[in-house]
């Protein structure tokens, strides 16, 4: 009982209040102080029935995993030796080279001399 319900029940039974219940009142209170119990005990038992079934099922499908073998992955590959293993059997191509284009150096693309170094002049001795 909860400290509401025990105030109540004093109340109902201390006969030296000053305006005691009406017996129209007591039963009403009776009534919901049982409706509030059957309740809180309906709430307790779909909880612990729940809680059965989720750890029924959680257990179910443990033990089920464990039964197959542990987790799922791919199995393991045979132990094989160097001589048996067959060589691959395609062909391997030669790369090809892209083609080359001979084009002469562009203004652009050719070198500068460096600095303080003259280029030759195509005149005479200067």
């Amino acid at each position: 009982m909860d400290h509401f319900e025990q105030e109540l029940a004093r109340m109902m039974r201390d006969g030296r209040e000053d305006a005691p219940f009406e017996d129209r009142h007591r039963h009403r209170l009776r009534v919901a102080v049982r409706a509030r119990q059957r309740t809180r005990t309906a709430w307790l038992a779909t909880g612990s029935a729940l809680t059965v079934a989720g750890l029924g099922i959680a257990l179910t499908v443990l033990s089920n995993s464990l039964a197959d073998g542990g987790p799922t992955g791919p199995p393991p590959r045979p132990v094989v030796s160097a001589e048996s293993v067959p060589a691959p059997s395609t062909a391997r191509l030669p790369p090809t080279a892209p083609a080359e284009t001979s084009t002469p150096p562009t203004p652009s693309t050719a070198r500068a001399a460096p600095l303080g170094l003259r280029a030759p002049s195509s005149g005479g001795v200067q």
